[in-house]
């Protein structure tokens, strides 16, 4: 073997080795949700894929930015103009709502909505708002019920001093 020769294969080893130590461009590598950083602590979760009655209860100690979907449904507009959907959370916050188009006369239509949401507060409180939107505008009445009735059922004796009606 020529010294030509084995100093280009010497070279061209060295160089395979170099670029091996490269560190190779990767868009997802810093990217939480591509990771398993996104999932964490979602393990039963991630192992039932589908939805139960196993998450319904509610739990005050996840963050509203960390809690899941437990439910949801959604009836998608097909033209007609109405829709309805709804969602709930496993911290306990729960929405609806439906919208329906309503002929007012003269061959014009507007939308009626009708809708309801609610949370539950650190206090214990589920605070509860139904409304209608229509072209006489946004209508909403807000409930309170108490979960802990023993240790906050004192402080709302008449709700409706607080802008409350009590359920």
């Amino acid at each position: 073997m020529s010294l030509k020769l084995f100093s280009c294969l010497f070279v061209l080893s060295l160089a395979a080795i170099a670029c091996e130590g490269q560190p190779q461009y990767n868009p997802y590598l810093r990217n939480p949700y591509y990771r398993d950083l996104y999932y964490r602590n979602r393990d039963l979760y991630n192992l039932r894929r589908f939805y139960d009655g196993f998450y319904k209860k509610y739990n005050p100690y996840i963050a509203a930015a960390q809690a899941r979907i437990v439910e949801q449904t959604n009836d998608v507009n097909y033209g007609a103009g109405s829709y309805a959907y709804n969602y709930e959370t496993e911290n306990g916050i729960h929405g609806e709502e439906r919208g329906v188009p309503v002929n007012i006369g003269n061959q014009q239509q507007e939308e009626q909505v009708e809708g309801a949401y609610s949370f539950i507060t650190p206090e214990g409180l589920r605070v509860g708002v139904k409304y209608l939107a229509d072209g006489n505008g946004f209508r909403p009445v807000i409930t309170c019920k108490y979960l802990k009735m023993n240790r906050y059922g004192i402080l709302c004796k008449n709700p409706d001093l607080l802008g409350f009606s009590s359920r």
